[in-house]
């Protein structure tokens, strides 16, 4: 396990071959705070087995339909590493992008046995690696606290390589209950925006994305949309306490791609390619 520090540019190594450009960190870096740094998101995740299974229901889907290269892979917003597993023995290098030093040096603790792992501190609208350097992206549970969705998806795009692949998840402001919410009690929050802020939590961000809207922003972008998935489609308390977990995880799995073009679950997930540029074809 490495760690990456991105503004130490006195201490950078050169690119190579597919290895990227990288920036050492000293464990002390690790005191540096962020607005989560202190939250325990594997506590978080404790009660929320049936949303946690969801994830990595889609990730699974959709990572195996990467093609090679496998060379290297960035989880932006990774955070602890929650979902490294998932993709480790695919990848011949995997890069941690977060902006909390705290969260890394969990994900840090997670991943000892993996030498392939460097943790990079970094945000997403400004990834600290050279263009093309991945070619793959993942990211996931990350864009509740992202106000500026196209300069995000703009950074991911920069560092992929020409047919690149993404893996993005948003949380969804169309899904049936919200909509069902704002048409019944006539909130002034619509889901019918591209972006509302949650009220639960006025001191942190957290944000809804109208996913037609993402949709369009990664097209702009240069993206083309290879797969949607509708995720924790069941996740309300009426199922997961009346349904046995087998047969809620076989559902969840069967109408993932179903429920997709309703736009329902309270997760959106895109599997996203990066076009070539035709000057680029041009030799």
């Amino acid at each position: 396990m490495r760690n990456i520090k991105r503004d130490d540019s006195e201490k950078i190594f050169t690119e190579l071959g597919n290895k990227v450009t990288a920036f050492w960190l000293d464990d002390e870096m690790f005191s540096k705070k962020n607005f989560y740094d202190t939250y325990d998101y594997a506590a978080f995740w404790k009660g929320r087995e049936f949303e946690d299974e969801a994830d990595r229901m889609a990730v699974r889907r959709l990572v195996y339909k990467i093609p090679q290269p496998h060379r290297t892979i960035i989880d932006v917003g990774g955070g602890i590493g929650r979902l490294v597993p998932l993709y480790e023995n695919q990848w011949d290098r995997i890069i941690i992008l977060d902006p909390s030093l705290d969260q890394l040096a969990v994900a840090k603790k997670n991943l000892s046995k993996i030498g392939k792992v460097d943790c990079v501190e970094g945000s997403a609208e400004s990834i600290p690696l050279p263009a093309r350097s991945c070619d793959a992206a993942i990211c996931v549970r990350v864009f509740h606290h992202i106000t500026n969705p196209r300069a995000v998806i703009r950074e991911i795009a920069r560092i992929l390589t020409p047919e690149g692949h993404l893996i993005l998840e948003i949380p969804n402001k169309m899904h049936m209950k919200a909509r069902f919410y704002s048409l019944s009690f006539k909130k002034d929050t619509s889901p019918y925006v591209p972006i509302s802020r949650s009220q639960k939590d006025l001191a942190v961000p957290f944000l809804n994305h109208h996913p037609a809207a993402i949709r369009a922003t990664l097209e702009a972008e240069g993206f083309v949309i290879l797969e949607t998935l509708s995720v924790s489609n069941f996740r309300h308390a009426f199922f997961k306490n009346t349904i046995p977990s087998p047969i809620l995880y076989l559902l969840e799995r069967k109408f993932q791609r179903i429920l997709a073009g309703l736009w329902f679950g309270p997760s959106i997930y895109f599997l996203a390619k990066k076009e070539i540029k035709k000057s680029s074809l041009k030799n």
